[in-house]
Parts: structure tokens; sequence; C-alpha cells
């Protein structure tokens, strides 16, 4: 059992096309029951969750779906509000760098994610763009909102592995997710001192590769139980699946 906590489609930065049914097919290419879903193309808010929205009711049995919120957008909150209540939506996706804020110093995030809370569902958030999208500087918004869960994406990238790991280890409501982190000596760090708990596999498809993304962890000295929880169990939790929690 395989579910992916962090995908997308749309049209990529590189101009390439992916639509929802290219993402189940890749799913279903690797063995991927569940996928985690935001769409970071375009610049409308509401038409990008929409897009999530339809998604979500073509394949109800295999896309969750995140609201992506810019929270510097008036009707930030309102979107939160129609994303959680009204679409029913697992989770919500920030993203400082493409959106232009600093996270530790923008002032409508914190409206943002009072708003979020009530509705116990995940943040996950990019992390490891330099400057606006630090581990750090999302472990300094983590650290104000104890009661809502935060999932780091990419461990912290290539230049911010370790520092994203201590950030997790001090704050025990941020959960890292794994994907584009190929330095083995970081992924081995978080085994240790997060553990399989707090470790979450993604793929950030189409970006990158499912197929590299889950193959790294070959390298990794993992217990069936282990491996159930990066793949399977964590998601699972946080998605409060209905009776499935674990």
């Amino acid at each position: 059992m395989i579910y992916d906590f962090h995908v997308h489609f749309g049209t990529t930065s590189q101009g390439k096309k992916f639509t929802v049914d290219d993402l189940i097919s890749a799913m279903d290419y690797f063995g991927i029951e569940k996928a985690g879903l935001s769409v970071l193309a375009g610049v409308d808010m509401r038409e990008q969750n929409d897009t999530v929205a339809e998604a979500v009711a073509k394949y109800p049995d295999r896309i969750v779906g995140y609201g992506y919120i810019n929270p510097r957008d008036p009707k930030a909150v309102e979107e939160v509000h129609r994303c959680l209540k009204d679409l029913n939506m697992k989770g919500i996706k920030f993203h400082s760098w493409k959106h232009g804020y600093y996270p530790d110093n923008c002032p409508q995030l914190d409206e943002v994610i009072k708003a979020i809370e009530p509705y116990k569902v995940p943040i996950l958030t990019h992390t490891g763009t330099a400057t606006l999208s630090l581990p750090q500087q999302w472990a300094t918004v983590a650290e104000k909102h104890p009661d809502v869960t935060f999932v780091f994406a990419h461990i912290g990238y290539y230049d911010f592995g370790y520092g994203c790991i201590e950030c997790a280890k001090r704050l025990p409501n941020i959960y890292v997710e794994t994907s584009g982190q190929h330095e083995l000596p970081v992924l081995e760090k978080a085994l240790q001192d997060l553990g399989p708990e707090r470790i979450i596999f993604g793929s950030d498809w189409p970006y990158k590769y499912i197929g590299s993304e889950m193959e790294k962890f070959k390298a990794l000295t993992l217990t069936d139980e282990m491996r159930k929880a990066i793949f399977y169990q964590n998601a699972k939790k946080l998605w409060r699946l209905g009776d499935e929690l674990v």
C-alpha cells in the first residue's frame, strides 16, 4: 500500500502539460493508491482549487484534495473555508517562494492559519528554496501554531536538509516529506532523529519522477513497520480518512 502525499498537475515551468488522467496513469504504473493533489499552474487561487475539486470528483477514491492558498490574497480566509468546508479538502498547501512572501514576516499568514486550525487538516509547505522558503522560517510559524500539523516538503531540499530536521526535532507538530531529497545522510538522519512516525513519502510528480523517489528508499535499512509508516500510515492519519485512522 502506497500513499503519495505530494503531487500536482497542470502546465509546469518547462511548459509541459499534465492532466489528472496522466497523474492516475503514473499512480497505476507505480502502484500508488491515493495521492494528495494541489494545482500550482495558473495565478487565480479559486480556479486552481476548483481544478483540484474537479479531479477529486472524477477520481474520489484516488485523489485527496489540498487547497492552495496565497495568504496575501484578500480572499485567502474565505478561500480556506470554501476549500475545507464546502469542497471537503483534506489539507492546505502553501508555497511562499512562488507567492513571494517571507513566512516569518507575513502578518496575513497567522490569520489564515487560525482559520485552518479548527478543521484539523495538515499544512503542506514547500521548504528549501532561499530566501523565501527556508525551513527555519516555517519553523517560526509552526512554533506559533502548536495545534496545527505542518509537513515540510523536500526535507529542506539540497542545502537545508540538516537544518530542517533540527527544526522538526524541536517542534513535534512538524513532519517531513521526502520528495526531492536525495542525500542519503539526510534521510538517515531523519530516521534517526524523528523516527518513521514523522516521515511521509511524497513524489512531487510531475516535477519529480516517481520511480526515483521510491528507489532511494532501497538504500535505507527499513523494517516492514517503518516502511508502512512512511509510505502509508502517516498520510492516512493526517488525511483523517474516516474510521481507518491509525
